[in-house]
């Protein structure tokens, strides 16, 4: 298992809210065997290209503190670098936004030979995120590495346990450009990877206040969600 990475640099949406406790807010079962990986063409993602899943969350104002990504790599080498961004005003894509504003970015972590779990801890200060984010991990220097195939989300982390939610496709970059996005699906399989993200909880007065706007983005994105 690979170490904690800490780090905290990330590009705005800083927003003042109180938190509570700690807890997981989106997490997926992985089937422990298939992965995604990145080759050369389209299909497999384009080597240093990015991929991951959306979460919808019931209301801004949870603030980040880790996400811990499963990858399977067969040989050593290479790095990922997990990024995070905001879809709000992204180009519609299927008439939903694709991933926009990036908000945060990790230093690149080394690839360990076999299946591995890597951590990204930000301790930056409060890193608010926004009612729909897309998580997205890129590999270099490894043409063999990829993420864990995910299941349906899972039971894990008391009291708050996967308030977040995500639809059953996932989030591929297709080039370098702004609005080089496409949504794909994996064959037979909910379209998630194995990931855990945990935040602080904010008090529930300020969940309260994000609920009205947030019940908008939530009911966009059920369009998606086929489980």
């Amino acid at each position: 298992m690979a170490p904690k990475l800490k780090f905290g640099s990330l590009a705005a949406l800083v927003l003042g809210a109180s938190s509570a406790f700690a807890g997981t807010i989106f997490s997926t079962t992985g089937d422990g065997t298939g992965y995604l990986g990145f080759g050369t063409s389209i299909s497999t993602g384009h080597q240093g290209f990015e991929f991951g899943d959306e979460v919808v969350m019931p209301t801004a104002g949870y603030l980040f503190t880790d996400l811990s990504f499963t990858y399977n790599a067969p040989s050593a080498g290479g790095t990922a670098t997990l990024n995070i961004y905001d879809n709000a005003g992204g180009a519609l894509v299927n008439g939903v936004s694709h991933p926009n504003t990036l908000l945060l970015t990790s230093p690149g972590i080394p690839l360990l030979a076999g299946v591995n779990t890597a951590t990204v801890s930000y301790g930056g200060g409060d890193f608010v995120l926004p009612g729909v984010f897309t998580y997205t991990v890129s590999f270099s220097g490894n043409t063999t590495a990829g993420l864990l195939i995910g299941g349906n989300t899972s039971t894990v982390g008391n009291p708050h346990e996967n308030v977040g939610r995500s639809g059953a496709d996932f989030w591929q970059r297709t080039g370098p450009g702004a609005d080089d996005w496409a949504l794909n699906q994996i064959t037979g399989n909910y379209g998630n990877f194995k990931v855990t993200v945990t935040a602080n909880v904010p008090e529930p007065t300020t969940v309260a206040l994000g609920v009205l706007g947030a019940a908008v983005l939530v009911g966009s994105a059920f369009r998606r969600n086929r489980r």
